[in-house]
């Protein structure tokens, strides 16, 4: 399936009304982007990104992705081309890997400069009591040796107890914070702050209201906040929706509204999204060995 559009998810809305359910979510029909469908534009290296969770791409370096395993690995990520080339493999020093579900691109925390964060942020059984995330600068080149950055360390906590998530949104220009837990049905949980707190000083997130996807799997896997912020991306196991943000407007608050549905790429499961710098193409990438990289190409809203 090379592509949807909002057409099924109204045509489920009828059909759930019909049946006397309640009503899914609205979709939106205007102001969202306009999409062609999607195409295959490489395929992740063979070797050890063998399970990848998260991707970013790059401000720094063109056509560069940013990607991650799951549980199990190092504490390391990637960057490879558009086309799945290796180009690095960074360590992050001072960090460790117990689930690492998602990445993102923002400002630094002690200003300036752009850097990659890593969501240690997974929990299946929903027993642990905080979570990390880790921040390190974005390489200033890339090739040759292996390289190694230390991360700064930001130590969160819900104020309700453990949860499973796989999506962290950093807004480009306030730094502010979001996550959004994964549930198998129903709706999920949506937490911020305003900005990183200070590294190695806890912080407890702010439950700021929830989100349910208006079609499909309720498996909220992944986000990325366009790079200039007027929009969010949310993939799904089986969706991409996007969820315009108005000026003035915190991410939180715009995924209250009701989200566009962009075209989703085919694959065995679906993981990782991310902007394409430039413009309002986005990429995405399954979870598996030598998966396909999609691109969708996409003119503004």
């Amino acid at each position: 399936m090379a592509r949807r559009s909002a057409a099924p998810a109204l045509a489920l809305s009828l059909l759930l009304a019909a049946c006397g359910a309640s009503d899914p979510p609205e979709v939106r029909e205007s102001g969202c982007p306009r999409c062609t469908g999607a195409a295959r534009i490489g395929a992740l290296p063979p070797g050890d990104i063998d399970e990848c969770s998260g991707v970013v791409a790059s401000g720094l370096h063109p056509d560069t992705l940013y990607v991650h395993n799951d549980h199990g690995d190092d504490p390391r990520f990637f960057a490879i081309g558009f086309n799945g080339a290796l180009r690095a493999e960074v360590t992050v020093a001072g960090a460790a890997a117990i689930d690492w579900e998602d990445i993102a691109r923002g400002p630094c925390r002690s200003g300036g400069g752009s850097c990659l964060f890593l969501a240690d942020i997974g929990d299946n059984d929903g027993e642990r009591d905080s979570y990390t995330i880790y921040g390190v600068p974005e390489p200033d080149t890339l090739g040759g040796a292996p390289l190694a950055s230390t991360a700064e360390v930001f130590v969160l906590s819900y104020p309700d107890g453990g949860h499973d998530a796989e999506t962290l949104l950093i807004h480009p220009t306030t730094g502010a914070i979001t996550l959004v837990t994964k549930v198998n049905d129903g709706s999920s949980g949506v937490y911020e702050l305003p900005a990183l707190p200070a590294a190695g000083a806890p912080a407890t997130l702010v439950r700021t209201g929830s989100i349910e996807p208006p079609a499909g799997s309720a498996r909220f896997t992944s986000g990325d906040v366009h790079p200039d912020g007027t929009g969010v991306l949310l993939r799904t196991s089986s969706h991409v929706l996007y969820y315009p943000i108005p000026p003035a407007q915190t991410v939180a608050q715009a995924l209250a509204g009701p989200p566009c549905v962009l075209p989703s790429p085919d694959e065995e499961q679906a993981e990782a999204i991310a902007w394409v710098p430039g413009g309002w193409d986005y990429v995405t990438v399954g979870e598996g060995k030598e998966e396909p990289i999609h691109r969708v190409s996409c003119q503004a809203p």
